[in-house]
């Protein structure tokens, strides 16, 4: 069966989705993205490859523990 989405889970997608498409916008535009670094508590400047291999890191961990919890 099916599981609905909750509008929580919606609006986690679309954001999701707006990232990666900003990502991807920087990436053919060879431009950098600012990030804030919350160790150094200061914006810094990283590559589009760098902020997708973050992303992607970042979503696979989230499932992993959506998975844990059942």
């Amino acid at each position: 069966m099916k599981k609905r989405l909750t509008l929580h889970d919606k609006a986690l997608l679309a954001m999701r989705e707006a990232v990666r498409g900003v990502i991807e916008r920087h990436r053919k535009e060879k431009r950098p993205l600012a990030v804030w670094d919350r160790k150094a508590q200061k914006v810094k400047w990283i590559s589009p490859q760098t902020a997708l291999r973050q992303f992607n890191k970042q979503i696979r961990l989230e499932k992993q523990r959506a998975q844990k919890r059942g």
